[in-house]
């Protein structure tokens, strides 16, 4: 049996899923985040305290990155011979795009977001969740029925360290090649492997989807369409295991999806456990 279709109402603006064994409850008020994921009983998505100099929205749930991901250098690109700026802030970076901070709306079985003024091309971003016993889809598509246009998406659920239980997380991830970063954390080269832990990277090249096991109440499989992955694991309460479209900085670098009318990116992330 999956939950998919319409919302339920879940009281205070907030709406969901449910299935005999999980739920899920998001806020499209809230960057249209998934605020909540119970599996068999267990909320698996948490928070961390906000990092001084951050976005204060980037810190809990699990959101949408897009048009970009991660941090895009200076808020500066180039587009079919055209340069573009967009706002910075992260620093001198802009970051995790231009969706996680607005209210999205509600239509029928989708959430839905126009891209603002902060983003030069137009265009816009939609979810559709698709609830089972044993996983979680969630779908994103970035599309512009008027122009063309460059765009990454991402996603950026925040996983909690320990269950209400205190069962402690482990985090099975094997990249085949990390991103070396300058200071502010823009990628400048590569290196083989995963590097040293904690983790504050991005990656490719990973041999098979993450795992992550919290003792032997729960294992989550982490699958994707994507192809580059985000790990940040050096927050106290909770970690990130980020599925992205392409690189870090990727607008900047020319490494994006270039979508056309008619022609969307499309990304899904796959939760899947036992």
């Amino acid at each position: 049996m999956s939950a998919a279709g319409r919302f339920e109402d879940l009281g205070a603006g907030i709406v969901g899923l449910r299935t005999p064994r999980s739920s899920i409850a998001i806020d499209p008020g809230d960057g249209g985040r998934l605020v909540s994921l119970r599996v068999h009983g267990h909320e698996i998505l948490g928070s961390t305290a906000p990092v001084p100099g951050r976005p204060a929205d980037i810190f809990h749930g699990s959101f949408v990155m897009a048009p970009f991901v991660g941090r895009t250098a200076h808020g500066r690109f180039s587009f079919d011979g055209v340069d573009h700026a967009v706002p910075v802030n992260f620093g001198a970076h802009a970051i995790h795009g231009f969706v996680f901070d607005r209210p999205w709306r509600v239509e029928d079985d989708l959430l839905v977001i126009d891209l603002d003024e902060r983003w030069p091309f137009g265009g816009r971003v939609s979810q559709r969740f698709d609830l089972g016993p044993d996983h979680l889809t969630v779908t994103v598509t970035v599309a512009n029925d008027r122009r063309a246009m460059p765009a990454l998406a991402g996603f950026h659920p925040w996983f909690r360290r320990r269950l209400a239980d205190g069962t402690e997380a482990d985090l099975d991830f094997r990249p085949g090649t990390r991103y070396v970063c300058d200071d502010s954390g823009i990628p400048v080269g590569t290196a083989p492997g995963g590097g040293d832990r904690p983790w504050d990277d991005s990656f490719t090249g990973v041999a098979r989807p993450p795992a992550i096991r919290w003792g032997d109440r729960l294992e989550l499989r982490v699958e994707t369409t994507g192809t580059h992955w985000i790990v940040c694991e050096t927050m106290p309460d909770a970690f990130c295991v980020e599925p992205l479209s392409g690189p870090v900085n990727g607008l900047a670098t020319g490494r994006y999806t270039r979508v056309e009318p008619g022609d969307p990116l499309r990304l899904s992330m796959t939760l899947r456990w036992k």
